[in-house]
């Protein structure tokens, strides 16, 4: 569906329990954090890697991890990064990377290719936690090595002084893969005719869910309004003769595409 037809079925839905009219402001913070919000239920679904778990969304698809990342793709970006040097104490520094603030989940890290430093091809970082890094910095045999690095997370995944220091400190070009908020979130644009807002597409921005989760969009939204609808009635809504009347598309417009 497009953005335009998920804001006129929470319309409709709205109108039938008594809201009243969702000016197109309304709608787009609510569509924002409607996305937002079902992109972290898949994220948590990532970090658990737990079994297949019932969403409401339209078919009561479950949400298993490999659907979860499928839904996920289009928030999934490749950021280069440059390490820079953090002085530890006097006389000793660290080299690291920081995490932009739009970041959800890293999924991946690898060091770039690198003439200087013998690299030419993309070499996985592994991150481990800080009850490791003591042993695994004295080590005669995991040490950290350009063939085989890792990284520590430093500050807190919630604020936005997080960053990842990279050992050895040899390494300066790192490019990471991660699932990141999208700088132009759905946007319902329109032009006013007559004293009313008319649906602008060319200046309109689709949601990034796919299609399969555009049901549970909008029961999110309506959710929000403090509108409880069930699944069954969506789809047979979605389905049937009342929506096409409702959106302005006869069945016989509709047989001929």
């Amino acid at each position: 569906m497009t953005i335009d037809e998920i804001y006129r079925l929470v319309q409709t839905f709205a109108n039938k329990e008594q809201r009243g009219f969702i000016t197109p402001s309304d709608f787009n913070l609510l569509a924002k954090q409607a996305e937002l919000e079902l992109v972290n239920k898949r994220l948590d679904v990532l970090r658990e890697k737990s079994q297949a778990k019932k969403i409401t969304g339209v078919l009561e698809e479950s949400l298993t991890p490999e659907v979860a990342e499928q839904d996920l793709a289009p928030f999934l970006i490749s950021i280069p990064k440059n390490t820079s040097t953090s002085s530890i104490t006097s006389g000793y520094i660290e080299n690291e990377i920081s995490v932009d603030d739009n970041v959800l989940l890293i999924k991946e890290l690898f060091i770039l290719p690198d003439e200087t430093l013998g690299i030419n091809s993309h070499i996985p970082l592994e991150i481990i936690g800080p009850k490791d890094i003591n042993k695994v910095l004295r080590s005669s045999l995991v040490k950290p090595s350009v063939e085989f690095p890792v990284g520590l997370m430093s500050g807190s995944a919630n604020s936005s002084n997080l960053k990842i220091k990279i050992f050895p400190d040899s390494i300066k070009k790192v490019m990471m893969y991660a699932y990141h908020i999208p700088s132009t979130p759905p946007q319902w644009s329109y032009v006013t005719v007559a004293g009313k807002p008319v649906y602008n597409p060319s200046d309109s921005t689709q949601f990034k869910l796919p299609v399969r989760a555009h049901g549970e969009l909008v029961i999110k939204i309506l959710e929000y309004l403090g509108v409880n609808l069930r699944e069954a009635t969506l789809i047979n809504y979605t389905t049937g003769k009342e929506m096409m009347q409702d959106l302005g598309v006869s069945r016989k417009a509709k047989s001929k595409k």
